[in-house]
């Protein structure tokens, strides 16, 4: 009986860890209101890659040569866009707080967020491990996470 128990429980966490993990989804396999919410927004998006993550389509494209992803619910709400922009478009205050929490990383990408009307960032680090850090406008580190690749 321990030995059932114990499987059960290895079982759960591996369910609920493979649950968090982002998964490629084909454009067909994606509900038309969601691809229509992803047009509406960016009518000139290009190259559109699909992942599905926690229940959240994330559309990776290109528009005029800028890389671009908006987060879109189940129901067809874009709820995170994204825009690709340059590190010395970063705000000063965002700059010093990566310059002085992540001195030995460097910069890879860096993305200008739309949440619910507010700006932040998103700024890509390659390092050991590579990371993700995200920070308001006033260089406030919102939340770092490893790079899921």
């Amino acid at each position: 009986m321990k030995h059932v128990f114990i499987a059960l429980l290895l079982a759960g966490f591996t369910l609920s860890a493979s649950a968090q993990q982002k998964v490629k989804v084909k454009t067909q396999d994606v509900p038309a209101n969601v691809q229509t919410a992803l047009k509406t927004a960016f009518p000139d998006a290009k190259d559109i890659d699909w992942t599905l993550k926690e229940g959240m389509y994330k559309a990776s494209f290109e528009v005029n040569g800028k890389d671009h992803f908006a987060k879109i619910t189940n129901d067809g709400q874009v709820k995170v866009k994204g825009s690709e922009i340059m590190a010395n478009q970063l705000p000063e205050a965002v700059t010093s707080a990566i310059k002085s929490a992540y001195a030995n990383w460097k910069i890879d990408d860096v993305f200008q967020l739309e949440e619910d009307g507010t700006t932040s960032y998103l700024i890509e680090l390659d390092g050991h491990p590579d990371k993700h850090v995200y920070y308001t406008a006033d260089g406030q580190l919102v939340k770092e996470t490893e790079d899921e690749g």
